[in-house]
């Protein structure tokens, strides 16, 4: 895959990403382990670009964890997603993901991580499995982990 033909199509601009990145050593195939390890270890690797880098790089790794947690839970993409080389601009961050009841916003971490750094915002693996220790925004919203919030919705 060597472009994106749909700005506003999550799955094929996840895809993308996942394309791309293999030839830079990641490992993006969409598994529960990609989300443990490749997201943090691209995380660390790219927080400190440009502005304008780095928003299309939250665009493409919005993408890539809601489109693996949507197949990993079945789930699926609402709201508007438009990538990062759209015409009027990318605003990945007004789409969700729904799995029954539970609504999560892929970007969230992404966009604070960014924004606040590893030391305020911590690891993707620990916002996956046990944010309750953290003291920023996620909280009260997860408690125990992502992981764990969309177990007890599937129920």
């Amino acid at each position: 895959m060597n472009e994106i033909k749909n700005q506003r199509d999550p799955t094929e601009i996840a895809e993308y990403f996942s394309s791309i990145q293999s030839r830079y050593g990641f490992k993006f195939d969409f598994s529960l382990e990609s989300l443990e390890k490749e997201v943090d270890r691209f995380l660390e690797e790219n927080s400190n670009l440009s502005e304008y880098t780095q928003t299309i790089i939250e665009s493409l790794l919005t993408a890539y964890v809601g489109e693996t947690i949507c197949r990993l839970y079945k789930g699926k993409w609402c709201g508007e997603f438009c990538g990062p080389l759209n015409k009027t601009g990318s605003n990945y961050y007004l789409s969700w993901i729904e799995i029954g009841d539970f609504k999560y916003k892929p970007s969230q971490f992404i966009e604070y991580y960014l924004g606040n750094g590893k030391k305020s915002e911590g690891t993707f693996y620990d916002y996956l499995y046990n944010r309750d220790t953290s003291k920023e925004i996620f909280t009260d919203f997860l408690g125990s982990g992502l992981l764990k919030k969309i177990q007890s919705q599937r129920k």
